[in-house]
């Protein structure tokens, strides 16, 4: 019974050893799972496409909706950050799930970034389109942010929740893109 128990005590450290060894954290952070492509409409009117993150070294993609106050109090902090991403190259573009749902969704949400003091682009995505029945439809919760390199490549998991407080996450990932800390 000893025997057995220090065999598996044994097993036990050394797969722990060896999983402390991998970097698959970082891999996973890597990984090259491209961002759908899209192209919709902004909140001004104008026609915002995939192809923006080619003029960057990272986007940040805050997804959020007229309902969700936790979005729309974290707004203020995520135009903070968009002025300050800005000296290094990176964007943030906002994308207002439901303000693509009808005339009144959308004057919403206009409203509300308007109120925040909100400067960066946010995305009015047609219900009917692809990337709307593709991807939009598919987060249950909000705000989810995603951090996508110049290449249109998701990087690491979604950020469910504030992203200010989430930030060390944030800057990690957008480190390993930019190589900037």
């Amino acid at each position: 019974m000893k025997r057995v128990l220090i065999l598996l005590l044994s097993a036990v450290l050394m797969t722990a050893a060896l999983t402390g060894c991998s970097s698959g954290e970082e891999d996973a952070l890597v990984s090259k799972t491209p961002f759908p492509e899209f192209s919709e409409v902004d909140i001004a009117g104008d026609e915002i496409s995939s192809d923006i993150f080619a003029d960057y070294d990272a986007t940040i993609v805050n997804f959020w909706n007229n309902g969700c106050g936790s979005c729309i109090a974290e707004m203020p902090e995520l135009e903070e950050l968009y002025q300050d991403f800005k000296e290094r190259n990176i964007n943030l573009i906002g994308v207002g799930t439901d303000s693509g749902e009808s005339r009144e969704q959308l004057d919403t949400a206009r409203e509300i970034l308007k109120e925040k003091g909100v400067t960066y682009h946010n995305i009015s995505p047609d219900p009917e389109g692809d990337f709307y029945k593709d991807f939009v439809a598919d987060i249950s919760t909000y705000p989810t942010t995603y951090i996508v390199d110049s290449e249109g490549n998701i990087v690491g998991a979604d950020i469910v929740g504030n992203v200010k407080k989430q930030l060390d996450t944030v800057e990690t990932r957008l480190a390993l893109i930019t190589g900037q800390k």
